[in-house]
């Protein structure tokens, strides 16, 4: 009985989780409305003072996201390397643009737009980007 008890507080465990959350380590991308498939390669370096840089993917494919605390928390930049082909840059007080950012217990929740270069056109295009990540 004990065990089975166990068990069903590891359950709730993991149900509690699932809601508004992502296992450590991982990421959900959209780029200009396309769910990308999941990363699983996140590294989120120590904050430096009220400063934290979150990465996934690769050098070749991924992202990075710079998130300040200091204050309101904010979007410091977003840099996107060839995700769904589009490879742009968010950053805060350029373009005209907004990100906005949400912290649930590690999961962050980043939405904005990037300006830069995607399949569908040589010249410079703004696109929208939702970014779920867990530290």
């Amino acid at each position: 009985m004990v065990i089975g008890s166990g068990a069903a507080c590891s359950s709730e465990a993991l149900a509690e989780q699932a809601a508004g959350t992502l296992p450590p380590g991982s990421a959900q991308v959209a780029i200009d409305g396309n769910q990308l498939p999941a990363m699983q390669s996140v590294r989120c370096a120590p904050p430096e003072r009220h400063l934290s840089t979150i990465s996934a993917g690769n050098d070749e494919s991924g992202l990075t996201v710079m998130v300040s605390n200091a204050g309101k928390l904010t979007v410091e930049f977003v840099r996107i390397r060839n995700l769904d082909g589009f490879s742009g840059d968010y950053n805060q007080g350029l373009a005209g643009n907004d990100a906005t950012v949400v912290l649930n217990d590690s999961t962050y929740q980043i939405a904005g737009v990037a300006v830069g270069y995607g399949p569908k056109s040589p010249e410079p295009t703004k696109t929208p980007f939702t970014i779920k990540v867990s530290c």
